[in-house]
């Protein structure tokens, strides 16, 4: 039940300062500010994949990027799971502009809404309501049958209502890639052939790890990514993990070898879990 129905702790915690429970309220995200926007961006779940989001998570990585390409080098990057790309934001940032492109994406980048008689349901891109919000309580339909139950008559009175769109982007970065076009904001799902130009960058933050997908899964991913990258391009793979209190950046970055393989070039506090199998792979 807790996993279906969360209190909204905007709400409660006016009344219960000590409270620990709940999560950030989503209706946030209408908000211009940047923190309030990220923190609603927490409560969004796809599939039942929460879409973590904050700053200054992969900044060792970034640097060892930037080091390794240097400052007259301007390179095309892919940025792969970006979430509300509050981590692509950074990395623009620490580039001061000098990139030639930059592909900020992830599969759920944007989703539709409609409000009714105080509650917000917000829905897929297919079309299926994965969060509705309250002042009180934010529910989750899809893990629970007895949620579904609750908001089925409701969902049928506003189906054909019609729905706003909204993209879950960190308003900053949206605000700049609308007078930067070198900056694109995509939906793209890691599994399936990447159809614009090849990147000198790839990144691919808090995706690929065997709590969300199987090896031939991942190994399908990096095949993609593998497949997307320039001859001397490299590819980062950045697992954020909490060990104890603090959360710690732990990554790998690889470059193409001539063996029709990845090569390890960097990695941080131990590199990721996937390491030795990417490194077994054959792309011939």
């Amino acid at each position: 039940m807790f996993k279906s129905i969360k209190l909204n702790k905007d709400y409660w915690k006016k009344r219960i300062p000590y409270l620990k429970f709940g999560t950030p309220d989503p209706r946030l995200i209408f908000s211009d500010d940047v923190l309030r926007f990220s923190e609603a961006m927490t409560s969004f779940r796809f599939n039942q994949v929460y879409k973590t989001t904050k700053t200054n998570r992969h900044l060792h990585t970034q640097n060892f990027l930037k080091n390794y390409f240097g400052q007259e080098n301007k390179p095309v990057i892919f940025d792969i799971g970006a979430s509300d790309g509050s981590t692509s934001l950074n990395f623009i940032d620490l580039l001061n502009q000098s990139f030639k492109k930059y592909y900020v994406t992830d599969y759920n980048i944007e989703c539709s809404y409609v409000t009714d008689k105080g509650y917000t349901f917000f829905f897929d891109q297919s079309d299926t309501c994965f969060l509705v919000a309250s002042k009180r309580f934010v529910f989750y339909p899809e893990t629970s049958w007895y949620v579904d139950f609750f908001f089925k008559n409701k969902l049928h009175e506003i189906i054909n209502k019609p729905k706003t769109n909204i993209v879950l982007c960190n308003r900053k970065l949206f605000n700049l890639s609308n007078i930067d076009d070198r900056i694109k904001i995509l939906s793209y799902n890691i599994f399936e052939t990447w159809r614009n130009e090849k990147a000198d960058i790839i990144i691919v933050g808090n995706l690929l790890n065997r709590s969300y997908f199987s090896d031939p899964e991942i190994k399908k991913a990096i095949l993609n990514c593998y497949e997307a990258l320039t001859e001397n391009g490299v590819l980062a793979i950045i697992r954020n993990k909490l060990e104890g209190p603090d959360e710690i950046e732990k990554s790998s970055v690889y470059c193409k070898s001539d063996k029709f393989s990845l090569k390890k070039i960097f990695e941080q506090n131990g590199g990721v879990e996937i390491n030795d199998l990417i490194l077994s792979l054959q792309f011939k």
